[in-house]
């Protein structure tokens, strides 16, 4: 899609593989805790020679790497390491997952081949860039090495209960591998958990599946579908998704697999409850392919049901927020000076699915008194509205945020009469978002 958020976004990403400081002193970390040396001569992007092939990096010559601007993409090809990650390493320590999480050991159970759930990446022929982020990942980012291992293993269940060939599951693996490598080339603590991402910070975490396809598109034997199913784990079925807005048929059933992997593990890592998980999975079918989605949902461990003491005051306010924000929508859509212009059509979707999604689970926003009621008696229906309520509030965030990404090709196309009325409601918008 040729339009000015995509230049930007690929121009952002490749700006990222061409000059990366942050990839580079993570690289130049690992140095501390790994043997690492010259393979071949290091030379600067003004063509200077930093180290010689053969020269083992100490700290000297970290500091000197440092000091110069390097391509990300020199940095794999000329340095070697010990004790670095290789396919043997990466069955170990997904060996070591399964034995440590029950629903993994259910999921390999389920698979109908436990052997290859436990053994199949042994069998991959990873380049050695590839291993070579993999390791800057397992040594300076453990949080993204372990999240990567878990989407390896998930794709890999799926996979198999999809009935994919043998070369299409070994394509999907490498992907999983792959898919998170980009974040490598981000600042860390724009990821650190808790941190408040800003909008110039934001538009690095949507390049990033950018930033992984650039980065392992050209590798030797690397399929086209690899690569592909990496650029697309953001995308969604609705369209919904980053970073070309994808839809549908669009997405390839890689990167269908590798999203609702991606999202689950990153569900059980913030909640570690298979009933948020399951929630939240039937409340996004519309992002979702929906027989990956009950792969996954026939496979959740269902525990018992603590009680959960429900904030009425509070929910009901958030809730309320969200009924008059779909009111404002239903008003913009209607009027004649509105309902064509640019945002408005583009975003019938989005507020259509989500209205559609929140009804299907039984909770209409135009009538908040009875599931209220029925959530002060019963713990699982408190426990879904909850839910219900946070994930509607995360899910207007990112459609805030893609409001965001669209600015710039809708200011010129709203007459000022459109401008004022649509405005107003992405205001509501914002303050909807706030509590």
């Amino acid at each position: 899609m040729a339009n000015t958020v995509n230049q930007a976004m690929q121009s952002d990403a490749q700006s990222l593989v061409d000059d990366s400081p942050d990839y580079v002193k993570q690289v130049s970390a690992l140095a501390e805790t790994h043997e690492l040396s010259a393979s071949e001569d290091i030379v600067s992007t003004s063509g200077i020679k930093l180290v010689a092939s053969g020269t083992r990096i100490d700290p000297r010559l970290r500091e000197k790497l440092l000091g110069h601007r390097l391509s990300g993409m020199t940095l794999e090809k000329s340095l070697a390491i010990t004790h670095g990650v290789s396919a043997e390493t990466l069955t170990s320590d997904i060996g070591r997952l399964i034995d440590n999480d029950p629903w993994f050991k259910q999921l390999m159970a389920k698979s109908g081949d436990p052997g290859a759930m436990r053994h199949g990446v042994s069998r991959l022929k990873l380049p050695h860039e590839i291993l070579f982020r993999l390791t800057i990942a397992r040594e300076q980012r453990p949080g993204l090495y372990q999240h990567t291992l878990n989407v390896t293993f998930i794709s890999h269940y799926l996979a198999l209960r999809s009935n994919l060939k043998p070369a299409a599951i070994d394509h999907l693996l490498v992907a999983a591998l792959c898919h998170d490598l980009g974040e490598l080339y981000i600042d860390p603590e724009i990821l650190e958990p808790g941190h408040k991402i800003n909008d110039d910070e934001r538009r690095f975490i949507y390049v990033h599946p950018i930033t992984g396809w650039l980065i392992i598109k050209e590798l030797p034997g690397i399929d086209p579908e690899t690569s592909k199913a990496v650029i697309q784990h953001q995308e969604r079925l609705d369209g919904s998704g980053y970073p070309f807005a994808l839809k549908a048929e669009e997405i390839s059933i890689a990167g269908r697999i590798l999203a609702a992997a991606d999202i689950s593990t990153s569900i059980m890592s913030r909640f570690n409850d298979h009933r948020r998980l399951s929630t939240l999975l039937r409340l996004n079918d519309n992002k979702y392919d929906r027989k990956v989605v009950d792969l996954l949902l026939e496979a959740i461990i269902q525990k018992e049901l603590p009680h959960v003491k429900l904030e009425n005051d509070s929910l009901r306010k958030r809730l309320t927020g969200f009924a008059q924000l779909f009111e404002g929508w239903s008003r913009l859509r209607v009027d004649s000076a509105t309902a064509q212009c640019a945002p408005v059509v583009f975003l019938t979707d989005r507020i259509y699915n989500l209205r559609t999604v929140l009804l299907a689970s039984g909770f209409d926003p135009d009538s908040l008194d009875v599931p209220l009621q029925l959530a002060e008696e019963d713990a699982i229906i408190a426990a879904e509205l909850t839910t219900i309520s946070d994930e509607l509030h995360y899910q207007l965030l990112e459609l805030k945020h893609e409001i965001e990404r669209h600015t710039l090709d809708w200011e010129n196309a709203l007459d000022p009469i459109a401008a004022v009325a649509f405005n107003d409601w992405r205001r509501q918008l914002i303050d909807c978002t706030q509590y």
